[in-house]
Parts: C-alpha cells; structure tokens; sequence
C-alpha cells in the first residue's frame, strides 16, 4: 500500500493554525514570511515546506526546543482528530491519518510498541546528514503516536524512539508505563 494522501495547501494550512496556538501569530507569520522570502521556495513541495518549517523552529528554539514544540503540534493534531470523531474510530487514525497527511505509509502498533513505516521525511534527514529522531520534524511523528497512545491506553505516560530499521524502512517507539 503507497502513501494515499499528500501535503498539500490544507494538511500545510491546519499546521499552520495549530502552530500559532502554540506559538503565537507574529512568530508563525515571521517564520511564513521567512519561508517565503527565500529564493526557490515558490516550487517546494508539501514536504518540503514542511520540513522547512520544522528546520526553522529548531533553528530559533535549539534542538530541545524545536523536539518539545513541533512534538506538542502533533499532540495538537491529535486532539483535533479525537474531538472530530469517535472513540470507536481513534485506533483507525492513528493507524491511517500519516498516510491520509502524507507523512508516513502507515502506524503500526502492538501492546507494548509502535512503528511509523516508511516515513516520507527520512530520505530527506539521510541526505542531511541527520541521524533518525535527530531533527525536530521527526518528533511530530513521536507526537502524533504519543498523542493517541495515552488516550487509548490509559497506563502510558509517553513513547520513547527505539531505533530505526533502515532495511524495512520503519521506526520503532516504545511505550513508557
């Protein structure tokens, strides 16, 4: 199964609206406009917007920083999901929503772990040069699992990266009881 969705005006929109609870619009509309204003950025792709962004926030906020605040906007993402439908359907999100977004192909999860599969930004962090969970647009993905996680499983305090199987393209979280 291929990634179904894309990052697109309306995945890159909600983040944005979401970024600015968590940051303040000033600070996003700066760092839009700090995007923007950079030569060749008129053709970037959703992802790459994307990354940009998360890039930047890490810039200004530090590694720690760019980590807590882009993991808290997937937190963020979550929370909308949950609110906008069912308990019932919220194992199913989690399981789908990065592919819907254009993240990642999908989640798996077991009782005691979860893997994002074939995340769309890793090739990207390879050709940096970053180490997995190195850059902070890894750490929505931590944040999303993170986000659901402790709503479906009461006894989950948070998720920790394991590691990453670069053969079967998938990384690895661990829960945190």
């Amino acid at each position: 199964m291929a990634i179904q969705g894309e990052i697109n005006e309306e995945v890159i929109s909600t983040l944005v609206n979401l970024s600015k609870n968590i940051l303040g619009e000033n600070l996003v509309n700066q760092l839009l406009n700090n995007l923007k204003s950079k030569e060749g950025t008129e053709n970037l792709s959703g992802k790459d917007i994307v990354f940009a962004f998360a890039d930047k926030i890490q810039e200004i906020f530090g590694n720690n920083g760019g980590y807590a605040i882009i993991r808290q906007l997937a937190r963020e993402v979550t929370k909308v999901l949950q609110e906008n439908n069912p308990r019932e359907e919220w194992e199913e999100l989690l399981e789908k929503s990065l592919n819907t977004f254009g993240f990642a192909h999908k989640i798996e999860r077991s009782k005691d772990e979860a893997y994002i599969c074939n995340c769309v930004f890793y090739p990207v962090l390879k050709e940096k040069g970053y180490e997995p969970i190195k850059h902070s647009v890894c750490w929505f993905g931590l944040g999303f699992i993170e986000g659901f996680v402790r709503k479906l499983e009461e006894d989950v305090k948070g998720i920790k990266w394991v590691e990453r199987d670069i053969q079967n393209e998938k990384c690895k979280f661990i829960y945190l009881r």
